[in-house]
């Protein structure tokens, strides 16, 4: 089930991104760009300090913590660097139930992923930053398909339907999704 950010933030239908990408800093603005041309109803803004960013992306090179204020996030146990996929932690407000920040780890040690490979992996993790922990499992699934594999300069779900990605295409779940999460956001842009 998709988890809301506070409605403070959703009301402002914006999320500011710090970007410690490093290698991958050029990528992570084209997928900046890219999500913002998806209608969700949410901008990605860049953020000029870490500490009153929404969003953190950093580049891991092995298991890593995030330390936000008082609290701190971390990757799983199992979070593979070398593949071609990245993982978002939120920071849930247990009494409002509803994210307030979220860092999202990128695969570092990843051998020459391309621009596209990266802008595709980083889309798929500003929506999971943005609320949506689910993955799609049906054909057509576009970006939050569970299961993507390198094909040319791209990436494309797993099944006999997909197509490379970019351009990023959005399933309808997710867009409802993203759509429904973010439906308190002022109109146009912010």
């Amino acid at each position: 089930m998709p988890t809301p950010w506070l409605k403070r933030i959703v009301a402002t239908g914006q999320l500011t991104v710090f970007n410690k990408a490093g290698a991958w800093t050029d990528s992570v603005n084209t997928a900046m760009a890219s999500f913002n041309n998806l209608a969700f109803g949410v901008t990605l803004v860049a953020g000029k300090k870490e500490s009153s960013a929404d969003i953190v992306v950093i580049l891991a090179h092995g298991p890593q913590q995030y330390t936000h204020g008082p609290d701190t996030t971390q990757t799983t146990w199992d979070f593979t660097l070398e593949h071609l996929h990245g993982e978002t932690r939120t920071l849930i407000d247990d009494h409002l139930k509803a994210i307030y920040f979220a860092a999202v780890f990128l695969p570092g040690k990843n051998k020459k992923p391309t621009k596209g490979q990266k802008e595709v992996i980083t889309v798929h993790e500003f929506i999971h930053a943005c609320g949506v922990e689910e993955h799609e499992k049906t054909p057509h699934a576009g970006i939050m398909y569970d299961i993507m594999t390198p094909d040319g300069d791209g990436l494309k779900e797993l099944t006999p339907e997909g197509e490379t990605m970019p351009p990023i295409r959005v399933g309808p779940k997710t867009l409802s999704r993203m759509q429904t999460l973010w439906s308190g956001a002022k109109t146009g842009n912010p």
